[in-house]
């Protein structure tokens, strides 16, 4: 039998309500579970960073990254599944547009720019 697919989820600076999206998935998380080997998901299972760096470049198919990346560990992390998968979807409209999360840094530099 063929190895199944990896995957992984990362959260950054987000609401949660992605990473529940997956969870609302309840008993079909099963099936999930059965077709691909979770290899990252910090919000329901203990990876840890290290267990990643050994994996090898390109060895993980897709990894799905929520969230706005507000600190260096979340770039660090996004460079690193980024490195190591062969595709990356940011999920959700934190990770797309920076959502919520972008509103107080957009809202600090034009308040900013209109002090200045």
């Amino acid at each position: 039998m063929a190895d199944k697919p990896k995957v992984a989820f990362y959260w950054c600076a987000s609401c949660g309500g992605c990473e529940e999206s997956v969870v609302d998935l309840a008993e079909n998380i099963l099936d999930v579970v059965a077709a691909v080997d979770i290899v990252l998901w910090p919000v329901a299972m203990d990876f840890k960073k290290n267990d990643i760096e050994k994996m090898a470049d390109g060895s993980i198919l897709v990894s799905m990254i929520n969230g706005a990346i507000r600190t260096s560990e979340q770039e660090e992390m996004a460079k690193l599944l980024r490195k190591k998968c062969k595709l990356v979807i940011a999920y959700g409209s934190c990770a797309h547009m920076g959502g919520i999360p972008d509103w107080q840094i957009n809202s600090t530099r034009r308040h900013t720019a209109i002090c200045l």
